[in-house]
């Protein structure tokens, strides 16, 4: 039974009250707009039921509710569906051209004149408690299995052919589970079949088809469908029931299955998944805590009004947040589309200037060709001019393709300087304040610092400088900064000191660098060929 269900169950009993007062709830004006004492008596619900309000409330909770693996849903004719939530207030598909009336008891038949639909176990509970159930008319339980697709209510069992392990293939019963059936109750159901003593163990083989191998199911608690992995109603298993011999062991399994040697854990299951074992002792309790649900029922009622205005005030504010991220983008996007206008109409001025070199190239070559006619020398001149005018058109050319490469690293450089503004970040490294950015950081993935600042640990900011302190000393940090911003550690950056290399090393391994953790340890790796710096090692620290 669901805390809703518990929650709500016995708030009819206010009615119940309100008649003993002298006032019947179904003549009381309803929420939804004002009728008269002969109206109401048709649109509000008969004395003895919960009012209308509550009716609407719990159950357009429940009609909204999603299929979950192992819930179980109930058939109910959907015209009956419809007129109900005409009755109680709730949208409709339907029209309707009469006054609303009280839909009288559920309706479950699935008759070829009327279409069906299903709702949750809670909610069939609260409607089966107010309305009841029509005469001749019985629960149609469905169950929910999760299929590869997703959760969808199973509308279909699947046929089993059961069979004893030592007998023929020919001999066998189609019976059919449902995929949430437990195997304890599948075992529990072969056993009554083929009327086996309760003193004799057994335990059983499955197979998802006649080509696949034999499974032996141990583990009486587990569903069916879970245990085959079956993900169609229409796929039909064999089951075999295997007998414990007098020595207790299990000499009698299907042919082509290998013998194993286990018993079976968790008990047999006598009733199915679909077998409702409410007793009376629960309706006592339920009657118990349905008291409680009715004086919460008020008080959410009465608080209803508050949760309502914050709600309000809290998606006004959300609202304003959104529209200024909204403005602040529009701006973002206006600077980039100016940017790249101007980009667009500086290439087209370097376009025209490139086709009127090629113009005045090849006026050049037909210059060239009148005066190699007219005179020998003139022809040499012409040579001349032409290759001084290819030169400059070459350089014009370089320099072109100069500017363009130095605009692209310019953008780029710029686009890396915006980002790493937005994430600027402040350490505190033994006292010493080093100002960096997200980026940095994360740039090596492996390391403590990207680990620290990766979103998956909740960091501390110290009060007066928003910084994150890290208790390590800060002399050498800023070499692991360089080297995290660079990528490498170019010649000339690190002093030639071994000490301070060893130093440097063990900031590194402490932040987990590997790779500068590499370097350094080559430098002193080949420290004996190499020339020690006469420099002091006080001079760097």
């Amino acid at each position: 039974m669901s805390a809703l269900e518990l929650f709500f169950r016995q708030s009819c009993s206010r009615e119940a009250d309100e008649i003993t007062q002298g006032t019947p709830i179904y003549k009381q004006r309803a929420p939804w707009g004002h009728f008269s004492d002969t109206s109401m008596e048709l649109a509000a619900a008969p004395p003895g039921i919960t009012d209308l309000l509550t009716q609407r409330t719990i159950l357009e909770h429940l009609f909204l509710k999603r299929p979950t693996e192992g819930e179980f849903w109930y058939v109910i004719v959907a015209e009956w569906i419809e007129q109900l939530k005409r009755y109680i207030g709730l949208p409709t598909t339907r029209k309707f051209y009469h006054q609303r009336t009280n839909p009288g008891p559920i309706i479950t038949r699935r008759d070829y004149a009327h279409t069906v639909d299903v709702v949750h176990e809670d909610a069939w509970r609260m409607m089966i408690q107010w309305y009841g159930l029509t005469d001749g008319h019985k629960p149609i339980k469905l169950v929910v299995y999760n299929y590869r697709r997703g959760p969808e209510i199973e509308h279909n069992q699947n046929s089993f052919k059961v069979m004893l392990s030592v007998s023929s293939l020919e001999d066998f019963h189609h019976v059919k589970f449902s995929k949430m059936e437990k195997v304890g109750h599948i075992e529990y159901k072969i056993r009554q079949l083929y009327c086996i003593p309760k003193d004799q163990q057994s335990r059983i083989w499955v197979k998802t088809d006649t080509d696949s191998e034999w499974r032996l199911l141990l583990n009486r608690d587990k569903t069916i469908g879970k245990c085959l992995d079956i993900d169609s109603d229409f796929v039909r298993p064999t089951v075999a029931l295997e007998i414990c011999v007098e020595d207790e062991k299990w000499v009698n399994a299907p042919q082509d299955a290998t013998e194993i040697q286990e018993s079976p854990t968790g008990p047999l299951y006598e009733h199915n998944i679909f077998t409702d074992l409410t007793s009376s002792w629960e309706v006592d309790i339920h009657e118990q805590i349905d008291h409680i649900g009715k004086s919460l029922v008020d008080n959410l009622h009465v608080n209803f009004s508050a949760f309502v205005q914050k709600a309000r005030e809290f998606v006004d504010e959300r609202d304003y947040h959104l529209r200024q991220r909204e403005r602040d983008i529009y701006l973002r996007e206006t600077f980039i589309e100016d940017l790249t206008e101007k980009l667009e109409d500086k290439e087209k001025v370097l376009d025209a200037q490139l086709e009127s070199c090629e113009r005045q190239l090849n006026e050049c070559d037909r210059r060239k060709k009148e005066i190699e006619v007219e005179c020998k020398k003139q022809r040499e001149e012409l040579d001349r001019l032409e290759e001084r005018r290819r030169t400059e058109f070459k350089t014009l050319k370089e320099n072109f393709e100069m500017e363009r490469d130095k605009f692209h690293s310019e953008l780029q450089r710029m686009s890396e300087m915006y980002k790493i503004q937005d994430n600027r970040i402040k350490l505190d490294i033994g006292g010493q304040l080093f100002t960096t950015s997200l980026t940095t950081l994360n740039r090596d993935p492996e390391s403590m610092l990207a680990a620290m600042f990766s979103g998956r640990h909740e960091l501390k900011k110290e009060d007066s400088s928003g910084s994150y302190f890290i208790d390590r000393d800060g002399t050498h940090f800023r070499y692991i900064l360089n080297f995290l911003r660079d990528g490498e550690i170019k010649d000339g950056t690190i002093p030639e000191n071994p000490n301070l290399w060893r130093e440097l090393l063990t900031e590194a391994e402490y932040y987990q660098i590997q790779g500068l953790v590499g370097y350094l340890q080559s430098l002193l790796h080949n420290l004996p060929q190499r020339v020690e710096s006469p420099v002091s090692d006080t001079t760097f620290v």
